[in-house]
């Protein structure tokens, strides 16, 4: 009979710690619970986790650290973290130091539960390929075999379900062909450590790990479904970086985009502008209409905004209705004239129950002695100057202007 799957719960919080045991020993889990930091890594010392669920803010240290201090121990246990903290750099962070998946709290049971699944699933086949090493015929995922040169010598009955062909192609196969180059260098430089690498095929995503088996002349592969891993880290990626109503970037992206398009402009000697547009009114469409109405109009307006600039140009939403629109190579001159190309395709466009709306302009070009805050604080005076100059219209703001304006 397969033995349970063991997992560590590791929370301060008492009612939670014992709600998920209670639940996971319903699922037929094994379960054990620490409400610190401590406690899980000293668990971890004395028994062997499949999965380790682990609250990011835990009373003695930090959910990161423990999760380093028990894959420390042993490195095949898989790790989720748990967060009442929105933070989506500690979500990237979490998921690059080895953590399978990053929830936020409060998080939707199935999701967890699903999430668990998929790890253990993980953890097991990590385990599979250790304990099988010798006897690939036996393992249930995908193991294959090269000789010296790259000829497949041999593929278990997993891998010949899943990649008929693999034996016709060889490395030639879109599994391997990542691996024509790999296999020279094991060769010309002895090397023996476990070379690991991704491949796609037919729209699924695999993880392969070559190693070199000396003792009988071959390369060994074991390959793995990571599918789902991909799919998670890439809804992380986007949650990090996208406005979730409109689906272009968010602040944080922005704020990381331009800082490497200011050092480029600085680097080569090259134009950038930066524009700032504002709703006229929008607090009135939201008044008269409601907030869902609102939230159609915003991402109406951003559709318009992104289908008439070019593909260079970074287009995001800074909040509320506020956004900007980054433009690498463009002067003040041209990011003006984008400007009111964009003033009037808005005010020409009809609106689903709002009928028409307009948007102010502020726009400014970058100059190397800005860093992001200072040219914010020009393109955002340069909106307000539209703004109180009737609105719908478009207004620029030099740096000389500006630091102009500023001495009187």
């Amino acid at each position: 009979m397969k033995a349970k799957a063991k997992i560590l719960v590791v929370d301060d919080d008492p009612n939670l710690r014992k709600t998920l045991c209670d639940i996971l020993r319903i699922k037929g889990y094994d379960t054990v619970a620490a409400a610190t930091g401590a406690e899980a890594v000293a668990a971890a010392g004395q028994d062997t986790f499949s999965l380790a669920l682990i609250d990011l803010m835990l009373p003695d240290m930090q959910g990161l650290d423990v999760m380093a201090r028990i894959k420390a121990i042993s490195p095949l246990t898989e790790a989720i973290i748990l967060t009442g903290h929105a933070s989506m750099d500690t979500a990237i962070e979490a998921t690059r130091q080895g953590a399978y998946s990053y929830l936020l709290k409060p998080y939707q049971m199935d999701e967890l539960l699903r999430n668990i699944q998929h790890g253990v699933e993980r953890q097991q086949a990590q385990e599979e390929i250790i304990r099988l090493a010798s006897f690939p015929r036996l393992h249930p995922d995908p193991v294959i075999e090269l000789d010296s040169v790259g000829v497949v010598t041999y593929v278990n009955p997993a891998a010949e379900k899943l990649f008929p062909d693999l034996g016709e192609l060889g490395l030639a196969h879109p599994l391997l062909n990542g691996l024509a180059g790999t296999i020279p260098d094991l060769l010309e430089n002895g090397r023996h450590e476990e070379i690991g690498y991704e491949a796609e095929v037919d729209g699924a995503t695999y993880e392969l790990h070559v190693y070199d088996v000396r003792d009988a002349n071959l390369f060994r592969i074991y390959v793995m479904d990571i599918t789902q891993r991909k799919k998670n880290e890439a809804e992380i990626h986007l949650l990090a970086t996208t406005d979730t109503l409109t689906g272009i970037a968010n602040r944080r992206e922005f704020s990381r985009v331009a800082e490497a398009e200011m050092d480029r402009a600085k680097r080569y000697g090259t134009p950038l502008s930066l524009l700032m547009y504002d709703l006229d009114h929008f607090k009135r469409v939201n008044d008269t209409f409601g907030h869902d109405t609102g939230d159609d109009v915003l991402r109406a307006v951003t559709e318009v905004v992104t289908a008439n600039i070019r593909a260079v140009d970074v287009a995001a939403r800074w909040g509320g209705e506020e956004f900007l629109v980054l433009m690498p190579q463009s002067d003040l001159a041209a990011a003006r004239g984008a400007s009111e190309k964009l003033r009037q395709v808005i005010e020409q466009h009809r609106f689903d129950k709002v009928g028409t709306v307009t948007v102010s302009f502020g726009v400014t070009q970058f100059v190397p002695q800005d860093d992001l805050n200072v040219l914010l604080k020009r393109v955002d005076d340069a909106l307000y100057r539209a703004k109180e100059n009737g609105r719908n219209r478009v207004e620029t703001l030099t740096a000389e202007t500006a630091a102009m304006a500023g001495k009187t």
